[in-house]
Protein backbone atom coordinates (compact mmCIF):
# COMPACT_ATOMS: atom_id res chain seq x y z
CA UNK A 1 0.00 0.00 0.00
CA UNK A 2 1.20 3.52 -0.32
CA UNK A 3 2.37 6.10 2.11
CA UNK A 4 -0.86 8.16 1.64
CA UNK A 5 -3.24 5.11 2.54
CA UNK A 6 -1.93 4.53 5.36
CA UNK A 7 -1.46 7.92 6.55
CA UNK A 8 -5.38 8.45 5.79
CA UNK A 9 -6.02 5.62 7.63
CA UNK A 10 -3.97 6.32 10.50
CA UNK A 11 -5.63 9.44 10.22
CA UNK A 12 -9.38 7.98 10.47
CA UNK A 13 -8.33 6.01 13.30
CA UNK A 14 -7.16 8.72 15.44
CA UNK A 15 -10.65 10.79 14.47
CA UNK A 16 -12.41 7.61 15.46
CA UNK A 17 -10.73 7.16 18.73
CA UNK A 18 -10.82 10.63 20.08
CA UNK A 19 -14.32 10.86 18.77
CA UNK A 20 -15.39 7.64 21.53
CA UNK A 21 -13.32 8.85 24.24
CA UNK A 22 -13.99 13.01 23.68
CA UNK A 23 -11.52 15.37 24.69
CA UNK A 24 -13.00 14.57 28.57
CA UNK A 25 -14.16 18.40 28.92
CA UNK A 26 -17.81 19.25 29.17
CA UNK A 27 -20.11 20.52 26.47
CA UNK A 28 -21.58 23.91 26.89
CA UNK A 29 -23.78 24.34 29.68
CA UNK A 30 -26.43 26.80 30.70
CA UNK A 31 -26.21 29.93 33.08
CA UNK A 32 -27.54 27.48 35.72
CA UNK A 33 -25.23 24.75 35.74
CA UNK A 34 -22.85 27.56 35.56
CA UNK A 35 -23.83 28.75 39.07
CA UNK A 36 -24.02 25.20 40.35
CA UNK A 37 -20.37 24.75 38.98
CA UNK A 38 -19.70 27.75 40.63
CA UNK A 39 -21.10 26.60 43.97
CA UNK A 40 -19.55 22.97 44.03
CA UNK A 41 -16.18 24.76 43.25
CA UNK A 42 -17.02 26.37 46.19
CA UNK A 43 -17.99 23.66 48.37
CA UNK A 44 -15.42 21.28 47.32
CA UNK A 45 -12.73 23.75 47.73
CA UNK A 46 -13.63 24.12 51.33
CA UNK A 47 -14.28 20.42 51.75
CA UNK A 48 -17.86 21.77 53.13
CA UNK A 49 -19.43 18.09 53.39
CA UNK A 50 -22.29 19.51 55.35
CA UNK A 51 -23.39 21.73 52.37
CA UNK A 52 -23.62 18.28 49.72
CA UNK A 53 -26.80 17.52 50.61
CA UNK A 54 -28.12 20.84 50.60
CA UNK A 55 -26.97 21.57 46.91
CA UNK A 56 -27.52 17.96 45.49
CA UNK A 57 -31.18 18.92 46.54
CA UNK A 58 -30.97 21.83 44.48
CA UNK A 59 -30.30 20.33 41.52
CA UNK A 60 -32.69 18.19 41.62
CA UNK A 61 -35.45 20.68 41.65
CA UNK A 62 -33.48 22.78 39.03
CA UNK A 63 -33.43 19.60 37.53
CA UNK A 64 -37.43 18.93 37.77
CA UNK A 65 -38.06 22.52 37.21
CA UNK A 66 -36.23 22.36 32.99
CA UNK A 67 -33.31 24.56 34.43
CA UNK A 68 -31.11 21.85 33.84
CA UNK A 69 -30.64 19.69 31.70
CA UNK A 70 -30.22 15.85 32.08
CA UNK A 71 -26.55 16.28 30.93
CA UNK A 72 -25.65 19.47 33.36
CA UNK A 73 -27.96 17.29 36.15
CA UNK A 74 -25.81 14.08 35.71
CA UNK A 75 -22.40 16.09 35.62
CA UNK A 76 -23.05 17.92 38.16
CA UNK A 77 -24.08 14.76 40.26
CA UNK A 78 -21.72 13.33 39.35
CA UNK A 79 -18.85 16.08 41.45
CA UNK A 80 -21.37 15.79 44.25
CA UNK A 81 -20.38 12.26 44.39
CA UNK A 82 -16.86 12.68 44.14
CA UNK A 83 -16.95 14.55 47.12
CA UNK A 84 -19.10 12.22 49.35
CA UNK A 85 -16.65 9.55 48.34
CA UNK A 86 -13.71 12.01 49.66
CA UNK A 87 -12.33 13.11 46.44
CA UNK A 88 -12.61 16.34 47.11
CA UNK A 89 -9.73 17.38 44.82
CA UNK A 90 -11.06 15.71 41.80
CA UNK A 91 -14.79 17.12 42.43
CA UNK A 92 -13.00 20.40 42.62
CA UNK A 93 -10.83 20.34 39.45
CA UNK A 94 -14.45 19.01 37.70
CA UNK A 95 -16.00 22.16 38.94
CA UNK A 96 -13.38 23.94 37.97
CA UNK A 97 -12.98 22.34 34.52
CA UNK A 98 -16.59 22.98 33.67
CA UNK A 99 -16.31 26.59 34.39
CA UNK A 100 -13.20 26.85 32.38
CA UNK A 101 -14.97 25.04 29.63
CA UNK A 102 -17.31 27.73 28.62
CA UNK A 103 -14.96 30.43 28.94
CA UNK A 104 -12.91 28.33 25.34
CA UNK A 105 -16.17 27.86 24.14
CA UNK A 106 -16.92 31.81 23.32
Amino acid sequence: MSTHVHSVGRLTLVCFLVSIAGCGGYDEIGPVAYDFSKALYSITNRKAEEKLDEIDQRIEVALEQGELTNRESRWLKDIVQSARDGKWGSANKASRRMMEDQVHKL
